[in-house]
């Protein structure tokens, strides 16, 4: 599409290390400033052990010999690989990769696949050790104590941000004190999730414009006492050159021009078959009286119904032992754990799947961001928490798929201050109302923010659009970002 007197193209880059993929700039024999690689992919998922992607290397004699020369170079299999998705006047991601592995053909069809894995493979999941923590069985201590400590344990003290969390897991955290922690053979993104799960939060592997685990609340999550609910940001309105934040959820419109096709569907497990998939199981957290109350209400289930008919008393004291979730974690104060896990399960019970091109307000599209799908009439939308995006180049465009999920559409919103907020946005825009338009949605979805101003909001110039510097990390930064 053209805007502002362009062509509004999708560009994709890879460097290996310092060498650009995309346009070579290396010193081996092969001819310089032509793509090396081609058909890009990358993965994401909120609870995987990281992202993977994907790509094909030029299959002639000297793109294979430049292949080798990379294999056997001790210097560059070591280096990081970056794979970029942006628009020249638009925002970026940024996903951070090391090589992973090859798959070579012969014959008719020539094809070199070069497999990638996110550098924190063999860092959060590799060494399992055995870790002891515990504390004053009264006062106790709040978890993101337990995981700094787990830090040193594990001996990844070094990279600094290694562990972010989201602000609304940080305020429920300062009510919670746990005094215990023990665990045998486990791994450093194992034990975190293990702390996460004793409050109803989940931990993701994240490798875009940064590398660590980010533990996010529950998006459907209302504190009690403080009223609030996750926030949302607006994912139209990350400046030109910018990159989304991993602990930030980010919300985004769906409609025409954004969507190729779309399904949905709903399906409940029974009860205390979890939704969630992290690399540990655990009991949940079960309330002192047996109930589970879920964030926000949904009307009871056969499931939920037959599973109530059996949480009467009996001589055999109902929930988990001593009231802890886990034999190796004890809580001296969660309040609301089983809440906050309930919700979380409940976030995963209808599904939606969409496929569509990469257009440039899509661009950034990240596992938890929320997607807000407007009802035909326009009167209400459906809220959707993305739990996996794919990113795959081929020829002259790049699609994505993603995968959402949320709790049963008679709920209502999840998230009711999100849900009125984009709601507005969406009226104020006239993407939905009696001033909809398809030129409306042209404009939001193919509409680049490097054309009116920078993320300051100053005026952004061309060289501050087209500068290396705002459309990759360089070098120096990408060590910062992780090791510091």
């Amino acid at each position: 599409m053209s805007q502002g007197g362009f062509l509004s193209l999708p560009r994709v880059r890879v460097f290996w290390g310092d060498i650009n993929l995309s346009a070579y700039n290396g010193d081996q024999d092969f001819p310089k400033d032509t793509p090396v690689v081609y058909d890009v992919e990358v993965n994401s998922s909120d609870q995987s052990e990281g992202g993977t992607g994907s790509m094909k290397w030029d299959p002639t004699g000297p793109g294979g010999a430049l292949y080798e020369w990379f294999a056997t170079n001790e210097e560059y299999m070591k280096k990081q690989i970056t794979v970029e998705f942006f628009y020249p006047r638009g925002k970026k991601i940024v996903f951070f990769f090391v090589w992973a592995g090859q798959a070579i053909s012969y014959g008719n069809d020539m094809t070199i696949t070069v497999k990638l894995q996110s550098e924190l493979a063999g860092l959060v999941n590799a060494n399992p050790r055995n870790v002891a923590q515990a504390y004053d069985e009264k006062k106790g201590t709040e978890p993101q104590n337990i995981i700094n400590k787990f830090k040193e344990q594990f001996g990844v003290e070094r990279f600094k941000n290694i562990v972010q969390f989201s602000q609304p897991t940080l305020d429920y955290w300062k009510q919670v004190k746990m005094d215990t922690f023990y665990a045998n053979d486990t791994t450093f993104g194992a034990a975190v999730n293990q702390v996460a799960k004793q409050t109803g939060d989940k931990v993701t592997a994240n490798n875009i414009c940064g590398s660590g685990l980010v533990v996010m609340s529950p998006y459907s999550w209302k504190d009690p006492k403080t009223k609030k609910e996750p926030e949302v940001l607006n994912g139209a309105e990350i400046g030109a050159g910018k990159c989304p934040e991993a602990k930030n959820r980010y919300g985004y419109i769906l409609g025409p021009s954004l969507i190729k096709s779309i399904t949905r569907e709903s399906s409940l497990p029974p009860p205390q078959k979890t939704n969630t998939n992290t690399p540990n199981t655990q009991q949940f957290v079960t309330a002192k009286d047996g109930s589970k109350s879920i964030a926000p209400q949904n009307p009871p289930t056969a499931q939920q119904a037959a599973a109530q008919n059996t949480a009467k008393a009996t001589s055999s004291p109902l929930g988990t032992a001593n009231g802890r979730a886990n034999p190796g974690v004890g809580n001296v104060d969660n309040p609301y754990g089983p809440d906050r896990q309930n919700a979380l399960n409940q976030e995963n019970v209808s599904k939606l799947t969409c496929d569509t091109l990469m257009c440039p307000v899509l661009v950034g599209v990240k596992p938890n961001d929320i997607l807000f799908v407007p009802s035909l009439t326009g009167k209400f939308m459906e809220d959707w928490e993305v739990k996996s995006v794919g990113y795959t180049q081929s020829n002259g465009q790049v699609n994505i798929n993603i995968s959402a999920t949320r709790t049963f559409a008679t709920s209502g919103p999840m998230n009711k201050t999100a849900y009125d907020t984009f709601l507005q946005y969406a009226k104020d825009k006239g993407l939905i109302g009696p001033n909809a338009s398809l030129e409306n949605w042209d404009s939001y979805a193919w509409g680049l923010p490097g054309q009116a101003s920078s993320a300051t909001g100053s005026p952004a110039t061309e060289e501050d659009l087209f500068s290396e510097k705002n459309t990759r990390l360089t070098g120096n930064e990408r060590a910062t970002s992780f090791a510091n």
